[in-house]
Protein backbone atom coordinates (compact mmCIF):
# COMPACT_ATOMS: atom_id res chain seq x y z
CA UNK A 1 0.00 0.00 0.00
CA UNK A 2 1.18 3.86 -1.05
CA UNK A 3 0.63 5.84 2.56
CA UNK A 4 0.90 9.30 2.89
CA UNK A 5 1.56 10.16 6.14
CA UNK A 6 1.13 13.44 7.46
CA UNK A 7 3.00 14.46 11.16
CA UNK A 8 2.75 17.27 13.54
CA UNK A 9 5.39 19.43 14.01
CA UNK A 10 6.41 20.73 17.91
CA UNK A 11 6.06 17.51 18.86
CA UNK A 12 8.88 16.77 20.70
CA UNK A 13 8.32 14.38 23.72
CA UNK A 14 5.00 12.63 21.64
CA UNK A 15 7.44 11.73 18.22
CA UNK A 16 4.24 8.85 17.09
CA UNK A 17 4.37 10.17 13.59
CA UNK A 18 8.17 8.42 12.66
CA UNK A 19 7.43 5.40 15.05
CA UNK A 20 4.33 5.42 12.78
CA UNK A 21 6.40 5.98 9.48
CA UNK A 22 9.21 3.02 10.41
CA UNK A 23 6.45 0.85 11.55
CA UNK A 24 4.73 1.22 8.45
CA UNK A 25 7.66 0.21 6.62
CA UNK A 26 8.48 -2.32 8.42
CA UNK A 27 5.14 -4.11 6.96
CA UNK A 28 6.06 -3.76 3.52
CA UNK A 29 4.67 -0.87 2.64
CA UNK A 30 5.62 2.21 0.77
CA UNK A 31 5.78 5.79 3.16
CA UNK A 32 5.89 9.26 2.01
CA UNK A 33 5.89 11.69 5.08
CA UNK A 34 4.45 15.52 4.84
CA UNK A 35 6.15 17.13 8.06
CA UNK A 36 4.51 20.01 9.07
CA UNK A 37 7.53 20.93 11.15
CA UNK A 38 8.15 25.04 9.95
CA UNK A 39 10.92 24.20 7.34
CA UNK A 40 13.48 27.40 7.38
CA UNK A 41 13.25 30.79 8.52
CA UNK A 42 10.95 31.98 5.39
CA UNK A 43 7.60 29.60 6.76
CA UNK A 44 8.43 30.73 10.25
CA UNK A 45 7.82 34.43 8.91
CA UNK A 46 5.12 33.45 7.04
CA UNK A 47 3.06 31.73 9.83
CA UNK A 48 3.90 34.82 12.26
CA UNK A 49 2.34 37.17 9.10
CA UNK A 50 -0.70 35.01 8.97
CA UNK A 51 -1.62 31.55 10.50
CA UNK A 52 -4.58 30.81 8.52
CA UNK A 53 -2.50 31.67 5.05
CA UNK A 54 0.45 29.22 5.85
CA UNK A 55 -2.43 26.57 6.73
CA UNK A 56 -3.39 27.07 3.42
CA UNK A 57 -0.04 27.18 2.06
CA UNK A 58 1.03 24.03 3.64
CA UNK A 59 -2.27 22.01 2.64
CA UNK A 60 -1.27 23.02 -0.54
CA UNK A 61 1.76 21.35 -0.48
CA UNK A 62 -0.37 18.03 0.95
CA UNK A 63 -2.32 18.40 -1.88
CA UNK A 64 0.75 18.21 -4.54
CA UNK A 65 2.28 15.93 -3.16
CA UNK A 66 -0.84 13.35 -2.94
CA UNK A 67 -1.09 14.46 -7.06
CA UNK A 68 2.64 13.61 -7.57
CA UNK A 69 2.58 10.42 -5.54
CA UNK A 70 -1.05 9.05 -5.94
CA UNK A 71 -1.65 7.69 -2.29
CA UNK A 72 -3.94 4.10 -1.47
CA UNK A 73 -3.98 5.85 1.94
CA UNK A 74 -3.99 9.33 3.97
CA UNK A 75 -3.10 8.96 7.25
CA UNK A 76 -2.46 11.83 9.78
CA UNK A 77 -1.41 11.99 13.15
CA UNK A 78 -3.56 14.45 15.15
CA UNK A 79 -5.28 15.87 12.45
CA UNK A 80 -4.46 20.08 13.44
CA UNK A 81 -2.85 21.00 10.45
CA UNK A 82 -5.57 19.78 7.77
CA UNK A 83 -8.88 21.87 6.95
CA UNK A 84 -12.34 20.34 5.62
CA UNK A 85 -11.56 21.92 1.68
CA UNK A 86 -8.15 19.56 2.07
CA UNK A 87 -9.82 16.35 3.35
CA UNK A 88 -12.84 16.74 0.88
CA UNK A 89 -10.54 17.34 -1.93
CA UNK A 90 -8.48 14.13 -0.86
CA UNK A 91 -11.18 12.11 -1.07
CA UNK A 92 -12.69 13.62 -4.73
CA UNK A 93 -8.93 11.77 -5.39
CA UNK A 94 -10.15 8.69 -4.61
CA UNK A 95 -8.01 8.15 -1.50
CA UNK A 96 -9.07 6.74 1.90
CA UNK A 97 -8.60 9.34 4.82
CA UNK A 98 -7.52 8.51 8.41
CA UNK A 99 -7.08 9.96 11.55
CA UNK A 100 -5.18 8.92 14.59
CA UNK A 101 -6.07 11.06 17.68
CA UNK A 102 -4.26 10.87 20.50
CA UNK A 103 -5.67 13.57 23.17
CA UNK A 104 -8.25 11.68 24.31
CA UNK A 105 -10.21 11.99 26.94
CA UNK A 106 -9.05 15.60 28.33
CA UNK A 107 -8.78 17.47 24.36
CA UNK A 108 -11.79 16.08 22.32
CA UNK A 109 -10.53 16.07 18.41
CA UNK A 110 -13.86 17.33 17.09
CA UNK A 111 -13.50 20.14 19.21
CA UNK A 112 -10.27 21.31 16.57
CA UNK A 113 -10.58 19.39 14.04
CA UNK A 114 -13.49 18.10 10.98
CA UNK A 115 -13.30 14.68 12.18
CA UNK A 116 -16.55 13.84 10.91
CA UNK A 117 -15.25 13.72 7.25
CA UNK A 118 -12.54 11.40 8.12
CA UNK A 119 -13.28 7.90 6.95
CA UNK A 120 -11.59 6.25 9.69
CA UNK A 121 -11.10 7.97 13.01
CA UNK A 122 -9.20 6.30 15.76
CA UNK A 123 -8.60 7.27 19.12
CA UNK A 124 -6.69 7.04 22.30
CA UNK A 125 -9.48 5.67 24.54
CA UNK A 126 -12.52 3.72 24.68
CA UNK A 127 -14.17 6.22 26.80
CA UNK A 128 -14.94 8.38 23.96
CA UNK A 129 -16.45 6.71 21.27
CA UNK A 130 -19.84 7.51 22.70
CA UNK A 131 -19.26 11.00 22.80
CA UNK A 132 -17.92 11.14 18.53
CA UNK A 133 -21.03 8.85 17.40
CA UNK A 134 -23.12 11.60 19.30
CA UNK A 135 -20.90 14.15 16.62
CA UNK A 136 -21.35 12.17 13.55
CA UNK A 137 -17.90 11.16 13.61
CA UNK A 138 -18.10 7.92 11.33
CA UNK A 139 -15.79 4.93 11.58
CA UNK A 140 -14.84 5.54 15.45
CA UNK A 141 -12.37 2.92 16.67
CA UNK A 142 -10.10 2.59 20.01
CA UNK A 143 -6.30 2.43 19.05
CA UNK A 144 -3.60 3.28 21.92
CA UNK A 145 0.00 4.03 21.06
CA UNK A 146 2.90 1.71 22.11
CA UNK A 147 6.48 1.94 21.92
CA UNK A 148 9.13 1.31 19.30
CA UNK A 149 11.77 -1.34 20.56
CA UNK A 150 14.41 0.00 19.37
CA UNK A 151 14.12 2.86 21.37
CA UNK A 152 12.53 1.90 24.21
CA UNK A 153 14.14 -0.64 25.73
CA UNK A 154 15.88 -2.09 29.03
CA UNK A 155 19.32 -0.07 30.13
CA UNK A 156 22.52 -2.07 28.92
CA UNK A 157 23.80 -1.86 32.67
CA UNK A 158 20.87 -2.76 34.51
CA UNK A 159 22.05 0.23 36.93
CA UNK A 160 19.13 1.45 39.19
CA UNK A 161 20.06 4.43 40.59
CA UNK A 162 16.70 5.72 41.66
CA UNK A 163 14.29 4.73 43.68
CA UNK A 164 11.07 6.21 42.07
CA UNK A 165 11.23 8.34 38.67
CA UNK A 166 8.34 10.28 37.41
CA UNK A 167 8.96 11.64 33.79
CA UNK A 168 6.35 14.28 32.13
CA UNK A 169 4.21 17.20 31.71
CA UNK A 170 3.39 19.80 34.42
CA UNK A 171 -0.19 19.17 35.45
CA UNK A 172 -1.69 20.51 39.04
CA UNK A 173 -2.89 17.48 39.69
CA UNK A 174 0.99 15.69 39.10
CA UNK A 175 2.36 19.12 41.16
CA UNK A 176 0.29 18.08 43.51
CA UNK A 177 0.50 14.36 44.14
CA UNK A 178 4.39 14.79 44.07
CA UNK A 179 4.20 17.77 46.58
CA UNK A 180 2.92 15.53 49.01
CA UNK A 181 4.93 12.11 47.54
CA UNK A 182 9.03 13.93 48.14
CA UNK A 183 8.36 14.59 52.00
CA UNK A 184 8.80 11.09 52.06
CA UNK A 185 10.47 9.26 49.23
CA UNK A 186 13.34 10.08 46.93
CA UNK A 187 12.19 10.87 43.64
CA UNK A 188 13.35 11.67 40.37
CA UNK A 189 11.68 14.16 38.10
CA UNK A 190 12.04 15.22 34.66
CA UNK A 191 9.96 17.27 32.18
CA UNK A 192 9.21 20.81 31.39
CA UNK A 193 7.85 22.17 34.94
CA UNK A 194 10.85 25.11 35.06
CA UNK A 195 8.26 27.79 34.05
CA UNK A 196 5.14 26.09 35.94
CA UNK A 197 5.82 25.90 39.40
CA UNK A 198 7.29 27.95 42.08
CA UNK A 199 10.83 29.30 42.30
CA UNK A 200 10.93 27.86 45.79
CA UNK A 201 8.70 25.16 44.94
CA UNK A 202 9.98 21.97 47.31
CA UNK A 203 9.91 19.88 43.80
CA UNK A 204 12.94 21.89 42.61
CA UNK A 205 15.56 19.69 44.17
CA UNK A 206 13.98 16.23 42.88
CA UNK A 207 14.34 17.25 39.01
CA UNK A 208 17.42 16.07 36.72
CA UNK A 209 15.64 17.72 33.54
CA UNK A 210 13.31 20.62 33.71
CA UNK A 211 13.25 20.70 29.85
CA UNK A 212 11.91 18.67 27.35
CA UNK A 213 13.57 14.96 27.23
CA UNK A 214 13.71 12.72 23.79
CA UNK A 215 12.33 9.15 23.76
CA UNK A 216 16.04 7.91 24.46
CA UNK A 217 17.23 10.02 27.29
CA UNK A 218 13.45 9.61 29.01
CA UNK A 219 13.78 5.33 28.09
CA UNK A 220 17.47 5.48 30.28
CA UNK A 221 15.97 7.81 33.26
CA UNK A 222 12.99 4.71 33.27
CA UNK A 223 15.59 2.06 33.19
CA UNK A 224 17.35 3.60 35.61
CA UNK A 225 14.41 3.45 38.28
CA UNK A 226 13.45 0.30 40.84
CA UNK A 227 10.26 2.04 40.40
CA UNK A 228 8.01 4.25 37.70
CA UNK A 229 5.38 6.51 38.75
CA UNK A 230 2.57 7.01 36.24
CA UNK A 231 -0.12 9.33 37.16
CA UNK A 232 -2.56 10.79 34.12
CA UNK A 233 -3.28 14.16 34.13
CA UNK A 234 -7.45 13.26 33.93
CA UNK A 235 -7.04 11.94 37.26
CA UNK A 236 -10.22 12.02 39.32
CA UNK A 237 -11.94 13.38 35.84
CA UNK A 238 -12.25 10.30 33.35
CA UNK A 239 -11.72 6.87 34.28
CA UNK A 240 -10.78 5.71 31.32
CA UNK A 241 -7.76 6.89 28.44
CA UNK A 242 -4.56 5.59 28.90
CA UNK A 243 -1.41 7.62 28.23
CA UNK A 244 1.95 6.87 26.50
CA UNK A 245 4.33 6.38 29.56
CA UNK A 246 2.20 3.34 30.17
CA UNK A 247 4.16 1.63 27.71
CA UNK A 248 6.75 3.04 27.52
CA UNK A 249 7.79 2.74 30.76
CA UNK A 250 6.97 -1.41 30.52
CA UNK A 251 8.94 -1.54 26.93
CA UNK A 252 11.39 -0.53 29.18
CA UNK A 253 11.32 -2.97 32.02
CA UNK A 254 10.51 -1.02 34.46
CA UNK A 255 8.74 -1.91 37.16
CA UNK A 256 5.23 0.54 36.84
CA UNK A 257 2.59 1.87 39.53
CA UNK A 258 -0.68 3.53 37.67
CA UNK A 259 -3.95 4.96 38.46
CA UNK A 260 -6.48 2.86 37.18
CA UNK A 261 -7.84 3.30 33.85
CA UNK A 262 -10.64 1.22 32.30
CA UNK A 263 -8.46 -0.09 29.71
CA UNK A 264 -5.28 -1.18 31.23
CA UNK A 265 -6.66 -4.43 32.47
CA UNK A 266 -7.09 -5.16 28.67
CA UNK A 267 -3.80 -4.48 28.31
CA UNK A 268 -1.74 -5.53 31.64
CA UNK A 269 -2.65 -7.78 34.29
CA UNK A 270 -3.07 -5.65 37.26
CA UNK A 271 -0.76 -7.44 40.00
CA UNK A 272 1.47 -9.52 37.74
CA UNK A 273 2.63 -7.11 34.91
CA UNK A 274 1.75 -3.63 36.71
CA UNK A 275 0.63 -2.23 39.97
CA UNK A 276 -2.54 0.27 40.12
CA UNK A 277 -4.31 2.79 42.50
CA UNK A 278 -7.82 4.25 42.71
CA UNK A 279 -6.48 6.78 45.43
CA UNK A 280 -4.13 9.16 45.56
CA UNK A 281 -4.34 8.12 49.50
CA UNK A 282 -2.72 4.73 48.63
CA UNK A 283 0.16 5.91 46.97
CA UNK A 284 2.35 5.73 50.09
CA UNK A 285 1.42 2.36 51.23
CA UNK A 286 2.52 1.19 47.57
CA UNK A 287 5.62 2.41 47.03
CA UNK A 288 6.75 1.68 50.67
CA UNK A 289 5.71 -2.47 49.96
CA UNK A 290 7.64 -2.40 46.44
CA UNK A 291 10.31 -0.71 47.61
CA UNK A 292 10.94 -2.91 49.99
CA UNK A 293 10.72 -6.34 47.75
CA UNK A 294 12.92 -5.54 44.51
CA UNK A 295 12.60 -9.25 43.31
CA UNK A 296 8.93 -9.10 43.08
CA UNK A 297 9.24 -5.56 41.48
CA UNK A 298 11.58 -7.39 39.02
CA UNK A 299 9.11 -9.78 37.86
CA UNK A 300 5.93 -8.24 37.50
CA UNK A 301 8.32 -5.43 35.53
CA UNK A 302 9.80 -8.76 33.46
CA UNK A 303 6.09 -10.03 32.82
CA UNK A 304 5.07 -6.55 31.58
CA UNK A 305 7.70 -6.00 29.28
CA UNK A 306 7.20 -9.49 27.86
CA UNK A 307 3.47 -8.47 26.94
CA UNK A 308 4.22 -5.09 26.04
CA UNK A 309 6.72 -7.13 22.97
CA UNK A 310 4.02 -9.28 22.00
CA UNK A 311 1.51 -7.25 21.84
CA UNK A 312 2.25 -3.16 22.12
CA UNK A 313 4.52 -2.16 19.69
CA UNK A 314 3.96 0.35 16.95
CA UNK A 315 3.63 -2.54 14.31
CA UNK A 316 1.07 -3.94 16.28
CA UNK A 317 -0.99 -0.94 16.44
CA UNK A 318 -0.46 -0.23 12.63
CA UNK A 319 -1.54 -3.79 11.57
CA UNK A 320 -4.81 -2.96 13.87
CA UNK A 321 -5.27 -0.11 12.38
CA UNK A 322 -4.65 -1.86 8.65
CA UNK A 323 -6.96 -4.94 9.44
CA UNK A 324 -9.53 -2.49 10.55
CA UNK A 325 -9.47 -0.50 7.21
CA UNK A 326 -9.46 -3.29 5.05
CA UNK A 327 -12.66 -4.61 6.70
CA UNK A 328 -14.39 -1.69 5.65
Amino acid sequence: MRILLSIPGHTRTIPMGRFTEKALQQLGHEVHVFNHERNGQVERVREKISFKRFKAYKNQQVLDLAETIKPDLFFTIYGFNHDAATLEKLKQKGIMTVCWWLNDPFDLGYKHIPAHLYDHFFSNSKGTQGVYHHYQVKNCHYLPVGIDPEVHKPGASGEKKYDIVFAGDWHPIREKALTQLVTQFQFALAGPWKRKIDKDSPLRPYFVNMGYFTPTEMAAFFSQAHIVFNLHTWFGRWSYGVNPRLFEASGCRAFQISDRKEEIQDLYEPGKEIVLYDRLEEIPELLTHYLARPEECDAIAANAYTRTLQQHTYMHRMQELLEVINRS
